[in-house]
């Protein structure tokens, strides 16, 4: 079940919201808590028999081998039964990475969530965790399909303190507020510019310079409102629940460099592999070799958990080797600073043109390294890369455009290429032009969650974000499924 289909929206999100509120307010939290479970795997459910088989017997097999830490009386039988459970669970990420097509839906996110539970449990974080919280945490519908990657701490804690039949009707329409930002994000802004990315990338031999350059930024703006729409959505539902997950991105648009960069953008994973793979690596205390290998390593893993190809490979090397150099950097300004060195430039690291200058990098970096993630293989990459860099007549610009559709907009478009024939490729390049620079402003703004927590509730501001919603639902025909369903 998809959070922009009519069943989800009319029927299933308002009978879970009130069915959790009713049962907690008037029953108990154990009721509650298993309608909420039954709910999540019911929304599972629409995915398909094999993805909820699947999650069943992971789950299942995730109890057991909570139980098995439990009764485990040494060190090493700990250490054998969680090495034995991330192999399986690695192993069966793997064979449906291998496998190609019929990737079940979330499979990364809920079995790293796994994985992250198994970890706490085994080092005695989590005490006297029952069936029914083992459940929630791991199908808690929200997060289950594209997540965040929420450690079992931050929600079983939330789980256990909420206090029966108190409902926060503020906390409630900030969720909803949240969940229509989201949508529109989704739906009116990364769909739209999905045929225009789809088209480029299948047509590299025939690109120019300027073409590739708003191809990119295009895509860039796809994946970041695609993504983040979805959790703007996931926070949303979530906080109609009275249920706060882990914010995944964090403006990084904004950040001050690229290292920043990935600690904002889809946040939960780069803590996962931090937390998890980084610090028991060594992580930066063993020296400025150990640090680079460690940072290569985690990226690496990042590009293999996007998918299996030398294309992903190159984009994690290439996004690992970027870090590396910022971080080494990075300690070197602080050596000089400490030394007493500094000079008028470093004083004013915080300036306007310094920190402007430090996000048009990163998102030239960010750009580069997009080519390598999309591209079908290593030698379209390459040819992408000499489009971009060998200046060319940039005649294919309106050849892209033409793909863009604009129903909203259709009897204005129709109206001038009826006027002015032939017209139609040079409206829809104005189009897209004006699409990206709404891109680039509202990068530049705060993230949806911060506006609808700080917002003022108003009547006016309802209006305004129903015509939004109603305007989301009747572009349901032109969208299509969210882009890290394939990871």
């Amino acid at each position: 079940m998809l959070f922009y289909s009519l069943s989800f929206l009319i029927l299933y999100l308002p009978v879970t919201v009130l069915g959790w509120h009713f049962f907690g307010a008037f029953k108990n939290r154990a009721v509650s808590e298993w309608f909420l479970i039954g709910m999540s795997l019911l929304f599972y459910a629409f995915f398909g028999r094999e993805a909820i088989v699947l999650l069943l017997l992971c789950t299942a097999f995730g109890y057991g081998f909570h139980l098995l830490l439990w009764s485990a009386r040494s060190a090493m039988q700990k250490r054998l039964v969680l090495g034995t459970a991330i192999v399986l669970y690695l192993a069966i990420l793997l064979y449906y990475k291998l496998r190609g097509g019929g990737f079940p839906v979330g499979l990364s996110f809920w079995l790293f969530q796994l994985i992250a539970f198994l970890i706490a449990r085994s080092k005695g974080e989590l005490v006297d965790i029952t069936l029914r919280e083992y459940l929630l945490y791991l199908l808690y519908f929200p997060k289950l399909a594209q997540g965040p990657i929420a450690l079992p701490q931050e929600m079983l804690t939330q789980f256990r303190n909420r206090l029966r039949g108190r409902l926060d009707r503020e906390r409630i329409l900030r969720g909803l507020l949240l969940f229509i930002f989201g949508l529109a994000k989704k739906v009116l802004y990364a769909d739209t510019l999905s045929p225009l990315v789809q088209q480029g990338f299948a047509q590299t031999d025939y690109l120019d310079t300027l073409t590739v350059l708003l191809l990119l930024i295009t895509y860039a703006f796809q994946l970041y409102f695609d993504f983040s729409g979805y959790c703007d959505m996931a926070m949303g539902i979530s906080e109609m629940l009275m249920i706060a997950l882990p914010v995944n991105f964090d403006r990084p648009f904004q950040a001050d460099g690229i290292g920043d960069f990935w600690k904002r953008w889809h946040a939960t994973l780069s803590r996962f592999f931090v937390r998890y793979v980084y610090i028991p690596l060594g992580g930066s205390r063993r020296g400025g070799i150990r640090t680079f290998g460690n940072i290569l390593i985690i990226f690496l893993l990042s590009g293999l958990w996007h998918g299996i190809g030398a294309t992903y490979l190159l984009w994690g090397a290439i996004n690992g080797l970027f870090v590396a150099l910022s971080h080494g950097l990075r300690s070197l300004r602080k050596k000089r600073m400490i030394d007493g060195q500094t000079t008028a430039a470093s004083k004013g690291e915080t300036s306007g043109i310094r920190r402007l200058f430090t996000r048009v990098s990163v998102f030239a970096a960010f750009l580069f390294t997009l080519i390598f993630f999309r591209a079908e293989s290593v030698g379209k990459a390459v040819m992408m890369l000499k489009r971009l860099c060998i200046p060319l007549y940039p005649g294919f610009l309106y050849r892209i455009a033409e793909h863009l559709e604009f129903t909203e907009l259709y009897p204005v478009i129709k109206g001038i290429t009826m006027a002015f024939p032939g017209s139609e490729g040079i409206v829809k390049l104005f189009l897209w032009v004006l699409l990206v620079a709404l891109g680039f402003f509202l990068i530049s703004r705060r993230n949806a969650w911060e506006i609808a927590k700080n917002c003022r509730l108003t009547g006016r501001l309802a209006i305004g974000m129903g015509l939004l919603f109603a305007w989301s639902v009747l572009a349901f025909n032109n969208v299509g499924t969210f882009l890290y369903f394939a990871f």
